[in-house]
C-alpha cells in the first residue's frame, strides 16, 4: 500500500482515543442514552467479523505463495510457535508474581483474627476462636451471595453441581448392582447344593429381581451422568488443542469462526500450489488480488472506526452502569482489577517491549504507537479475531512489517497466542485461592500454584474450540486447584471490563511476534507481486 494511503490515517489514532474517552463518559453520565448506541456498535463489529474468514484464508495463502519455496516456512514457523509458547509462559509467571505480591484476595481482618487466635491462651483462645469462626461464616455468606448474584456464574455452578451429583449417583448405583450380582451368585450356589429346597428357590427369584432392579437403576444413573456431561480436565484441553487443528467441514468452521482448521487448510493448499507451477497461475493470481482487495476494504472500514468504537464502548459501559456493575468495582474486586491491570501492563510494556527491542533492535515505543489503532480497536471489540483486519493493516502500513510475516503470523497468533488470557486465568485462580483457603483451612502451596500455572497456560491455548470458552476453561483451572466452582461468580462480575484489556495485550503480543518473525524471513523469497503478470497489480 502506498505511503499516501497510509498517511491518510495519520489522525485516526487520536480520533479513536477521543471516541473511547467520550464513550466512557457517556456510559457514566448518560447511561440511558449510551445503551441506545448498541445497534451501531453491533453493526461495526459485524462488519469487522464479516471480513475475518475471507481475509484469513486469502492472507495466509498469499503469504505462503509469496515464500515461493515452502521449505522456507520451517524456520519462521518454528520461531513463531516458540515465541507464542515463551511469551505465554512469561505472561503466566508475571500474573502469578503480581497476585502473590499485591495479594488482592487476602482479607486483612480475617488474617488478624487468625493471628489473635493463634497467640491467645485459655478462655481468650476460646473467645478468639468463636470470633474467627463467626468472621469466616460471614465472609462465606458474602462469597455465596456474590457468586449466586451473577446469572452466568449461577448457571455454570448449577451445571457443575448436577454433574457431580450424577457422578455420585452412578457410583452408588454401580455398588448396588455389584452387591445384587454377588447376592444372586451366592443364592444360586446355595440352590445348587440343595435344588429341592423351596426357600432357596425363592431366594434366587428374589435375588434375580433385585439384580434386574439394580441394573435398571444403574442404566438410569449412567444416562443421567451422560446428560450432565463429563468433568472437564487438563486432558480435555490437550484433546481439544489437537481437534482444533482439523475439521470435517470447512464451511461449518467458517460459519462458527473456528479459524485454526481454516489456517491449516490454507497453509497446506497454498504449499501444494507452489509445487504446481504455471498450471495454477490463474488461481495464485486470484488469491493475491482477493487479498489486496480485502485489505483495501479494511482501510475503507477504518474511516468509520471512531464512530463504531464509540457505539461499542458507550453501550457496554452504559449497560454496566445501569446494572450496577460499575458500583460493584470497589473493595476487594477493585484491588483485584488493579492487580490484573498491573500484571497486564507489565507484560505489555516491559516483557513485550523488551522482546521487541532484543530481537529487532528497534524502538518499541515507536512500534507501539504504530500499532495503537489495532490495540485500541482490540480494547473496544474485546475480540482478537474481530480486530485481526485492523491489526494486519497497521502491521504492514504503519509498522513496516513485511506482508509475508504479517499474513502468516497474525492469523495464527489471533487463534492460539493468548498472553493476556493466560495471565488473567492464572491470577484469577490465585485470587480466589487467597479468599477461600483461609476459610477452608487449606494452604496455598507452591505445588498448587504450579498446577494453576500449567492449567492456565494450556487453557489459554485450547480455549477457542470449547463452547463458552471463558467459563469452561476457568472451571477447569478451579477444579485442578481444588477450588469451589461457585467462586467463579466473584470474577465474572468484572470480567467484561478486564476482557477488553487482556484482548488488547493479546493483540499487541501478536504484532510483536510478527515483527520478530519478520527478521527470520529470507530476503530472496518470491514476492506475491512476482506471481502476477506485468501490469496486473492490485
Amino acid at each position: 500500500m502506498s505511503d499516501k494511503q497510509s498517511d491518510g490515517h495519520g489522525n485516526l489514532t487520536y480520533y479513536i482515543i477521543g471516541a473511547i474517552v467520550a464513550a466512557i463518559g457517556a456510559g457514566f453520565f448518560i447511561p440511558e442514552i449510551a445503551v441506545k448506541f448498541k445497534v451501531g456498535g453491533e453493526v461495526f463489529l459485524s462488519l469487522l467479523m464479516m471480513m475475518v474468514v475471507p481475509l484469513v484464508i486469502s492472507s495466509v495463502m498469499s503469504g505462503i505463495l509469496g515464500l515461493g519455496d515452502v521449505r522456507k516456512l520451517g524456520k519462521p514457523g518454528g520461531v513463531a510457535v516458540g515465541y507464542y509458547m515463551c511469551t505465554t509462559v512469561l505472561a503466566v509467571t508475571v500474573g502469578l508474581i503480581a497476585v502473590n505480591i499485591l495479594k488482592p484476595g487476602v482479607n486483612k481482618e480475617l488474617a488478624a483474627a487468625k493471628e489473635k487466635w493463634e497467640d491467645a491462651t485459655g478462655d481468650e483462645k476460646v473467645k478468639a476462636e468463636e470470633e474467627l469462626n463467626a468472621l469466616k461464616a460471614s465472609i462465606q455468606k458474602n462469597l455465596d451471595d456474590s457468586a449466586s448474584s451473577n446469572e452466568e456464574a449461577a448457571h455454570a455452578v448449577e451445571a457443575e453441581n448436577k454433574r457431580k451429583d450424577a457422578a455420585k449417583n452412578e457410583e452408588a448405583a454401580q455398588e448396588r448392582k455389584q452387591e445384587a450380582q454377588a447376592a444372586l451368585v451366592k443364592a444360586k450356589e446355595a440352590l445348587a447344593k440343595d435344588p429341592e429346597k423351596e426357600s432357596l428357590q425363592q431366594q434366587v427369584i428374589e435375588a434375580e429381581a433385585n439384580k434386574d432392579s439394580a441394573d435398571k437403576a444403574y442404566a438410569k444413573a449412567v444416562a443421567q451422568r451422560n446428560a450432565a456431561g463429563e468433568e472437564k480436565t487438563i486432558w480435555d484441553i490437550l484433546e481439544n488443542i489437537l481437534l482444533m487443528l482439523v475439521t470435517d467441514n470447512l464451511f461449518k468452521s467458517a460459519a462458527e469462526m473456528s479459524l485454526l482448521p481454516l489456517i491449516v487448510f490454507s497453509i497446506i493448499f497454498a504449499a501444494m500450489l507452489t509445487t504446481m507451477g504455471d498450471k495454477v497461475f490463474a488461481i495464485t493470481r486470484m488469491i493475491n488480488q482477493a487479498n489486496a482487495a480485502l485489505m483495501s476494504f479494511v482501510m475503507l472500514l477504518m474511516n468509520i472506526a471512531p464512530i463504531g468504537i464509540f457505539c461499542l464502548v458507550a453501550s457496554k459501559f452504559g449497560e454496566a452502569n445501569l446494572e450496577g456493575k460499575l458500583a460493584e468495582m470497589a473493595g476487594q474486586q477493585g484491588f483485584y482489577i488493579i492487580t490484573i491491570l498491573v500484571g497486564l501492563g507489565f507484560h505489555m510494556f516491559v516483557t513485550l517491549f523488551f522482546a521487541y527491542w532484543f530481537f529487532t533492535r528497534k524502538n518499541p515505543i515507536t512500534f507501539f504507537k504504530n500499532m495503537s489503532q489495532a490495540v485500541l480497536t482490540a480494547f473496544s471489540t474485546a475480540s482478537s479475531s474481530a480486530t485481526l483486519p485492523v491489526t494486519m493493516e497497521c502491521a504492514v502500513d504503519k509498522a513496516g512489517i513485511s506482508e509475508k510475516s504479517t499474513k502468516f503470523v497474525l492469523p495464527l497468533g489471533a487463534t492460539i497466542n493468548m498472553d493476556g488470557t493466560a495471565l488473567y486465568e492464572a491470577a484469577a485462580a490465585i485470587f480466589i485461592a487467597q479468599i477461600y483457603f483461609p476459610i477452608t483451612g487449606q494452604d496455598l502451596t507452591m505445588q498448587t500454584q504450579v498446577i494453576i500455572a500449567v492449567t492456565a497456560t494450556l487453557a489459554a491455548i485450547g480455549a477457542a474450540g470449547i463452547p463458552e470458552a471463558g467459563l469452561v476453561t476457568m472451571l477447569i483451572v478451579l477444579n485442578a486447584a481444588g477450588l469451589p466452582v461457585e467462586a467463579i461468580g466473584l470474577i465474572l462480575m468484572v470480567d467484561w471490563l478486564l476482557d477488553r484489556f487482556r484482548t488488547a495485550v493479546n493483540c499487541f503480543g501478536d504484532s510483536v511476534g510478527a515483527a520478530i518473525v519478520d527478521g527470520y524471513m529470507e530476503d530472496d523469497s518470491v514476492s506475491s507481486e512476482n506471481l502476477e503478470p506485468e501490469g496486473a497489480g492490485a
